[in-house]
This record gives structure tokens, C-alpha cells and sequence, in this order.
């Protein structure tokens, strides 16, 4: 578990699973949506994972060098990549996904209580909401969110408190230990899963041996409570 970071982010590790997944993800893409050009519903669930990916690794890069409020702002628009890709895999997702091609009004805003709803029949605990809520909070300019600012400024100049600085250490360790390892899971486990109610992707798990390895070693970890 040490080489993928389960308990805590291994970066080259991660970065390794995100190359691998694109790589496939473009060469689906290429093979089976006419470079992408189809608009059909399969090309963009690739589109949009193709999205959270570079998204992803935009927020790994943000974390290690200790910029949390950036962080906050590129987690979210990956949960909402993340969530749309969830929902357009859904079958029956064609309408929307022909709108989405078309950039239609408030045909990119995932309809969490669909997912919600797919993921209780599959007998999954949903936390997705939570989670969007959570990072809402945190990417608008809410007080919580300007006070989170103010302590990551003031923090290098000795200007915060060290129950402050506690926080702020507090912060990273749970982004790092928690967040962004679940992150990394619900990514993999969108382009790998197959299951009744999802539309195929069919991606070559030989070409992923990383990343369904993680997968893997998640789920066996014990902390695959819910989605």
C-alpha cells in the first residue's frame, strides 16, 4: 500500500496511474469516438475524464507545494468533471449528453441525486453530496473560505496563531491522507468499473496495471465505505 499512498499520496505513483489512464482514455477516443468528434455519448464520458485527469494532477501539484487555496478551487472542478463524466456513463444519458456536445445551458451540471440514486441500488453508500457541499463552501468566497485565505497568507510573515498553524497542518495532512487518495480512487474506478446500468468503456486493463492495482489496494483497505 507504502507504493500508491493509500494512507497517504504517493506522488510519482499517482502521476504514473494519471499518464497510463490518459493514454488509454486518448486511444479510446481515437478508436472508437472518431477522435473524439462523434458526439456520442462515450466520447464525452473520455472528454470529460480526459478533464478530470489533467485537473487531477493540476491538484497534486497544488497540494505538494502548499497551496491549499488553489487546491480547494481545482478539487472542485474536478468533483463537478467527475460527477458529470458519472452521470453521462449512466445509461439513458443520451438527451443530455447531445446537449452537452451542443453547449447547452445547464447540460454540464451533474444531477448528484441521479447519481445518488444509481449508486443506493448498487448498494453503495453515497457521500457525494457531502463532498460537493464541502468543497462549495471552500472554492466560493464564503467567510470560511476568506478566514482559510487569511491564515494561508499570514502564516509565512508569523501572523497567524499556532492553533492556526495547527489547522493549517491539519489541513494538508487530511488532504493528503483522506482526500486526495479518494480522489484517485473514484477517478480509476470510473474508467475501469463495468457494471449493469453504466455504459461500456472497455479500457485495456493490461494498460493499466497501476492503476487497477490501486484500485485494487483501495478497496482492500477497508476505507471503500461509500462513493
Amino acid at each position: 500500500m507504502g507504493t500508491f499512498g493509500i494512507s497517504k499520496v504517493g506522488y510519482p505513483a499517482y502521476l504514473s496511474c494519471l499518464k497510463e489512464s490518459e493514454a488509454d482514455l486518448v486511444k479510446i477516443g481515437r478508436t472508437k469516438c472518431n477522435r473524439l468528434r462523434d458526439q456520442s455519448q462515450l466520447s464525452a464520458v473520455i472528454c470529460l475524464l480526459i478533464r478530470a485527469t489533467s485537473l487531477f494532477r493540476s491538484a497534486l501539484s497544488l497540494v505538494k507545494n502548499g497551496q491549499l487555496d488553489a487546491c480547494d478551487a481545482v478539487r472542485r472542478a474536478y468533483l463537478e468533471t467527475w460527477l458529470l463524466a458519472f452521470e453521462f456513463r449512466l445509461e439513458g444519458s443520451q438527451e443530455k449528453t447531445a446537449r452537452w456536445h451542443n453547449g447547452k445551458d445547464k447540460s454540464w451540471s451533474a444531477n448528484v441525486s441521479r447519481l445518488a440514486k444509481f449508486l443506493k441500488s448498487q448498494g453503495i453508500e453515497s457521500m457525494l453530496g457531502r463532498d460537493y457541499g464541502g468543497l462549495s463552501n471552500m472554492a466560493h468566497p464564503t467567510k470560511n473560505a476568506a478566514l482559510n485565505s487569511v491564515v494561508l497568507v499570514t502564516a509565512p510573515l508569523g501572523g497567524c496563531t499556532s492553533v492556526e498553524r495547527a489547522t493549517l497542518v491539519q489541513a494538508r495532512t487530511s488532504l493528503e491522507s483522506e482526500d486526495i487518495p479518494m480522489m484517485m480512487y473514484r477517478l480509476l474506478w470510473l474508467i475501469i468499473e463495468e457494471r449493469t446500468g453504466l455504459i461500456p468503456i472497455e479500457a485495456e486493463l493490461s494498460a493499466l496495471p497501476m492503476s487497477v492495482s490501486y484500485v485494487n489496494e483501495y478497496a482492500k483497505s477497508g476505507r471503500i465505505n461509500a462513493t
